[in-house]
């Protein structure tokens, strides 16, 4: 078997509390040991330099949209090999393609086909298909944001044992409000099938909220964005996230849908419980056949680099990449060189329960990595001790 030594490196080591000059062993499609600088290379290793740039394990992102939710079913498999490979140039070598409320008839024929091409398989050249996010239907109206409030609707057990059903074992989140009418036997259904219940798309209030991590929800969808907002006397579901650490959270780190303050704040309260997303979505103008559902308005909103918007200003999904989301959340203040690179690797892992397999340098992991410059800019990805 292959053995690959990479040294003269800057190893950003999720499990480490400072970047550290290093080398790291690899062994086939696995990690195999991390070195000191001074260490000898092995016997037979082939030898790969870095020449002072650092090295992170592969970037893991629990929400992208891209263009799959303007996708027909019968070309989900192709959008998601596009977007595997796309994502694998910023560093990215797993993520969860992540559905939107949809009516019903729509979600049950894009779920069996994401899932049908959703096996987490390792294509060369693409970065892993970890599972799917549900994002919602079981979300509050008024906090649907730019999701279409046709598909949203109470948990009745029938029809979401089809639905979850059709995910055929690959669906791993789904974002649900608390207040939605079935919530908590939605999480019971969760809990047995090991799905992660995230909460979002909600205005409930801080009972409902503590109820709900009673039955089980460990994570919330996007913090602060689609649900009520915090007070100092009515903390909510934003208040509550912040403060129990029963429960970790995601951000869009893009600053237009929190601002840097707020990231700070977030990050400061969280800590090690607080993972950076994209939610990203990509217009899709130059593809016309792929505006399949005339209920998404989002296909044809203005985009700015940075964000989209509703034509009444309503945010609908970011236009930001996950090694963007780094670089911001250093800028800001708000997060640590290797503070954001845990952001993106080991935390994302340990929400999954992947923490085993990918987000570290342990022995045993994947050789998923990312090469990055001093600005922090991916230079080389490798995909199971590949680079690609």
């Amino acid at each position: 078997m292959t053995r690959i030594w990479l040294h003269d490196a800057i190893l950003l080591d999720p499990d480490a509390a400072e970047p550290a000059a290093g080398c790291l062993l690899l062994e086939g499609d696995r990690i195999l040991a991390k070195a000191p600088p001074s260490a000898p290379p092995p016997e037979g290793a082939k030898r790969v330099s870095l020449s002072g740039q650092a090295l992170a394990p592969g970037f893991l992102d629990l929400h992208y949209h891209g263009r799959l939710i303007f996708t027909p079913p019968e070309a989900a498999a192709a959008e998601l090999a596009r977007a595997a490979r796309r994502l694998v140039r910023h560093g990215v070598t797993g993520f969860l393609p992540t559905t939107i409320a949809w009516a019903a008839p729509t979600l049950m024929t894009q779920v069996s086909a994401w899932a049908k091409a959703c096996d987490a398989r390792h294509e060369p050249g693409q970065a892993a298909r970890l599972g799917l996010h549900l994002e919602g239907p079981w979300i509050r109206p008024e906090a649907a944001g730019a999701q279409p409030k046709a598909g949203i609707c109470p948990f009745e057990p029938a029809f979401g044992a089809e639905l979850l059903d059709r995910g055929e074992g690959t669906i791993r989140m789904v974002t649900l409000a608390p207040e939605a009418e079935g919530s908590l036997s939605l999480q019971a259904e969760l809990a047995r099938r090991g799905v992660v219940a995230s909460l979002g798309h909600s205005h409930a209030d801080a009972a409902l909220t503590t109820d709900a991590i009673e039955a089980g929800a460990t994570h919330v969808t996007h913090l602060f964005n689609a649900m009520g907002p915090l007070h100092h006397r009515t903390p909510g579901l934003a208040g509550i996230a912040l403060s129990d650490d029963r429960l970790s959270c995601d951000l869009i780190c893009d600053g237009v849908h929190v601002d840097p303050a707020v990231v700070k704040l977030a990050a400061r309260a969280k800590g090690e419980r607080l993972s950076l997303i994209t939610d990203r979505v990509e217009p899709v103008d130059d593809a016309p056949a792929a505006r399949h559902d005339p209920g998404l308005e989002l296909g044809m909103a203005p985009d700015d680099g940075r964000a989209l918007r509703l034509p009444d200003g309503t945010l609908a999904g970011s236009r930001l990449r996950l090694d963007q989301a780094v670089r911001n959340a250093i800028s800001f203040g708000a997060m640590t060189r290797q503070q954001a690179i845990q952001a993106v690797t080991l935390r994302p892992a340990k929400v999954l329960g992947l923490e085993a397999e990918r987000g570290s340098f342990r022995k045993g992991a994947r050789a998923d990595l990312v090469v990055l410059d001093e600005t922090n800019h991916v230079t080389e990805t490798w995909l199971a001790g590949a680079r690609v």
